[in-house]
Formats: structure tokens, sequence, C-alpha cells
């Protein structure tokens, strides 16, 4: 099954799922219904915290990848490999100046 199926079937089976229980605690009554709703909580915020849990472990692999090569040709070139935190001046008769 292709990925948007298996989202079109899982979207299927939640609205079914509310729709009946909503049915349900419509005919059991506010008492009952407030402790099944407390119940089914609990069992959606232990099923969130085990997927967040799953998902640490089995996320992506965020190793620091080195920085790109790169090269700088001719008179006063100046090539970036990364990132730049100072000022770069080029030419004849320049002034660097700091901003405040």
């Amino acid at each position: 099954m292709t990925r948007r199926g298996l989202v079109w079937a899982g979207t299927a089976l939640l609205m079914a799922a509310l729709i009946g229980l909503g049915a349900y605690f419509a005919t059991v009554g506010l008492d009952k219904a407030d402790k099944w709703a407390s119940v089914i909580g609990v069992f959606i915020a232990i099923i969130g915290l085990a997927v967040a849990v799953a998902g640490l472990f089995t996320g992506q692999n965020t190793t620091e990848q080195a920085p790109p090569q790169v090269s700088a040709s001719g008179e006063r070139s100046v090539a970036i490999g990364g990132d730049n935190t100072g000022t770069i001046s080029t030419g004849d008769g320049t002034t660097n100046t700091r901003s405040p």
C-alpha cells in the first residue's frame, strides 16, 4: 500500500473510531462516559510517549557533516567554506570598520 493510501486508511479508521466512541458515550450516560474517557486518555498518553521515545531511537543519524570544499582563484579572491563571522575586505585603500 502506498503512503497516501495508508494516510487515507488511518484517517478513515480514526474518524470511524471517533464516531463510534461519540455514539457510545451518548448512550451510556455522563458518569460512565467520563470514566471511559479517562481510561482511554491514559492509554493514548502512554502510546504517545512510546511513539516519542521510539522516534528518539529510530530518528535519522545527525552526524555532523564536513564543511564544503571551496576554492578561490585570482587576485583578491575570498573563499568562505562555512560561517563568516568577521570582516573581509579586498581592494586598494579599504578601511575595516566595526559596526556597533
